[in-house]
């Protein structure tokens, strides 16, 4: 299956390949679904980290707990995608992920500095 490589521009930084995993057989239908699953995927992923940093922020036990549950939620919604994703294909997937972990560091640095 192919993918299509991220590209990088002097004020954009890397991006995450946010693109359908799939060969020239695949139907538009499929093509879909599998990006439904990388969006679902990078979403949950970046909403379980901002999450985790107010969880570190947040003093009251009412909000933390909240904010325990809700990373919970995002956890279980991120591997529900993943494993679609990797029925697909497994070293689409490995790449999307590490994509996805380049692009929340560079993201995040960026967030704390």
């Amino acid at each position: 299956m192919d993918t299509i490589k991220s590209q990088q521009t002097k004020t954009d930084g890397p991006a995450i390949d946010i693109c359908p995993v799939a060969g020239a057989d695949a139907t538009n239908e499929m093509r879909k679904e599998l990006l439904e699953l990388q969006l679902r995927m990078a979403t949950c992923s970046i909403n379980h980290e901002y999450a985790r940093k107010e969880f570190d922020d947040a003093g009251d036990r009412e909000k933390r707990e909240d904010l325990l549950e809700y990373m919970h939620d995002c956890r279980c919604e991120y591997f529900q995608a993943r494993a679609a994703l990797a029925a697909y294909d497994p070293y689409a997937l490995a790449e999307f992920e590490a994509d996805l972990m380049h692009q929340k560091q560079v993201t995040l640095t960026a967030y704390n500095a």
